[in-house]
């Protein structure tokens, strides 16, 4: 406690000595370096650098050059680079679509969701429209669902009238409920069809955090649908078979050693869509090249990396480049999961660039990500007196990228965002459109930050409130309270506990590896999942868990 009372006195003795001389000016004086960066890693030779890919190894070495012409040293015994595997991608080659004699090929005109349940199913078909109930908007696709059952349904991808209508029908547009919804109504499987040219690909909207689907999905095409609506009244089969494989992915660090007890880690991920797929906003293959997101991280990266290697800092810097962000933060959890407990502990903070490339010229607005990770944010924030860059503050620590795996792990995080626009997850997210002077701007300030840490001995970690996620929402039903590291294989292994959650009072800890629930074998996320389903709040269950290489069973009560 007086330690906290000292830091606290150290901190607002600097900030007032700070405030009247730090409206921060760009040190970062020149975008040359920057665009170099971005116009090389979100070129077309790197195929959209997706993880597990030669993009992704191309990528990786550049990034390996710079730090090596930085004259950083290799953080990994390995040296630059660290690799590890993942799932990623699908054969969905035994899948078919049978209707009036005709045999339809995956791929080609449907495909099924990544995470869709395997089944071999043939039902008639109905249409339910877009399969939504919402008293609030007088909308019911389903006036008479008792005769739904056993059927296929049909269900349209938008919502009535237009794309536009999303925010307005909240929850009942989210198409994981909808899913979920036709299955309590009896479905046998779903197929999604887009009929609304407004509505991008909607995968994007299905979360594959919530494990398989309860009944198989796929995405038809034209042709099948046409073939429906001119036979409606047809038995359709579907088989459903989806394959995971094992991909290979590379972290990236380089180490700037000035002696000190604490590190500051400064990180970016390198990899993006490459030609698309389930999370590209963009109907069809194209390259996408990623110059927001998230080679404009990445640049950040490598010129914080050259502007502290000759500064006088009481610090040590650690640069790190992730890989497969963009296939579930599987980078970030692996490097984290892989520090070592002293490595933790001298860490003092974590700081993610992700989209730093496009900030508003009318409205520049930088997005602050985790500001109630530490106590001591908000004050040492005091610094920061600029006139043509505002700043949001979000508090949370939870969120889509790699700062999330060190907050989970009790490290104070800050994420550095432009914003969105629309060319994210597009083919047209190119290097053309970045604005250099507000990189300069985003990095200058963030040179101000790391100046004002100089004078920091330590950082109090802080719980946060997580915030609402579209298209990431758990269904309401029952729940251990945990947050589960969704690349395991073997079982599931626990992230984050919450405290007076089901979990918890159970006695479930952090990295516990979940093998076994309701006397049910929990191979992975998609068997978690399967079976929360089936149980029931207040009711209890036993619970095996992998701890320390011993099975121990736990009794919870959800």
């Amino acid at each position: 406690m007086i330690r906290t009372t000292l830091t606290f006195v150290a901190i607002f003795i600097f900030v007032a000595i700070l405030i009247e001389s730090c409206n921060p000016k760009p040190t970062f004086s020149t975008d040359e370096q920057l665009k170099r960066h971005i116009s090389i890693l979100a070129s077309d030779s790197l195929l959209g650098r997706e993880a597990g890919t030669d993009g992704e190894i191309m990528a990786r070495d550049y990034i390996i050059s710079q730090f090596e012409n930085i004259g950083l040293k290799p953080y990994f015994e390995s040296g630059f680079s660290q690799q590890f595997t993942f799932k990623d991608g699908a054969d969905f080659s035994d899948s078919y679509v049978k209707f009036n004699s005709e045999i339809y090929k995956s791929g080609e005109d449907f495909y099924p969701l990544n995470n869709s349940k395997n089944a071999e199913i043939s039902a008639q078909i109905i249409n339910v429209g877009y399969g939504i109930m919402s008293q609030e908007l007088s909308h019911n696709d389903y006036p008479n669902h008792a005769a739904l059952p056993d059927k296929i349904f049909l269900m349209e991808m938008s919502v009535p009238g237009g794309y536009a209508n999303f925010e307005k029908y909240g929850e009942s547009a989210d198409l994981d409920k909808r899913i979920e919804l036709a299955s309590r109504f009896g479905a046998q499987a779903v197929l999604l069809v887009n009929n609304d040219s407004s509505f991008s690909d909607p995968r994007k909207m299905i979360s594959n955090l919530k494990g398989r689907t309860p009944i198989p999905v796929i995405t038809i095409k034209k042709r099948i649908y046409n073939a429906i609506l001119a036979n409606p009244d047809s038995i359709v089969s579907i088989n459903v078979s989806v394959k995971k494989f094992d991909k290979t992915g590379f972290n990236v660090a380089g180490y700037l050693d000035n002696q000190a007890e604490k590190t500051i880690i400064i990180g970016a991920h390198y990899d993006h869509l490459g030609m698309g797929g389930e999370t590209s906003l963009f109907i069809g293959r194209d390259i996408h090249n990623g110059a927001d997101d998230n080679a404009s991280g990445v640049a950040g990266v490598i010129e914080m990396a050259r502007h502290l290697k000759d500064k006088k800092l009481n610090h040590n810097f650690l640069f790190v480049t992730f890989s497969a962000e963009e296939k579930g933060l599987n980078g970030s959890n692996y490097f984290v999961d892989q520090l070592s407990d002293s490595s933790k502990k001298s860490t003092l903070c974590y700081l993610n660039f992700d989209m730093i490339g496009r900030l508003d010229t009318a409205n520049p607005i930088l997005t602050l990500i985790g500001t109630g990770t530490a106590v001591e944010w908000d004050s040492l924030l005091a610094f920061y007196k600029g006139s043509t860059m505002k700043i949001k503050k979000s508090p949370s620590g939870v969120g889509g990228s790699d700062h999330m795996p060190f907050y989970l792990d009790s490290i104070p995080v800050m994420f550095f965002f432009s914003g969105i626009h629309s060319d994210y997850h597009r083919p047209s997210d190119d290097e053309q459109w970045i604005n250099y002077k507000g990189m300069l701007d985003i990095l200058s300030f963030t040179e101000g930050l790391i100046d004002t840490l100089n004078y920091v001995e330590s950082l109090n970690w802080k719980a946060t409130q997580g915030g609402k996620s579209s298209g990431r929402r758990m269904k309401d039903g029952p729940s251990l309270g945990i947050m589960p590291d969704y690349s395991e294989q073997g079982g599931v292994l626990v992230n984050m506990v919450s405290e007076g959650k089901p979990g918890h009072k159970a006695g479930l800890k952090v990295k516990d590896l979940i093998v076994e629930l309701d006397n049910q074998e929990v191979k992975d996320v998609y068997d978690y999942m399967d079976i929360l389903k089936k149980c029931k709040k207040g009711e209890t269950y036993s619970l095996k868990v992998k701890r320390d290489g011993e099975i121990i069973t736990l009794s919870v009560t959800l």
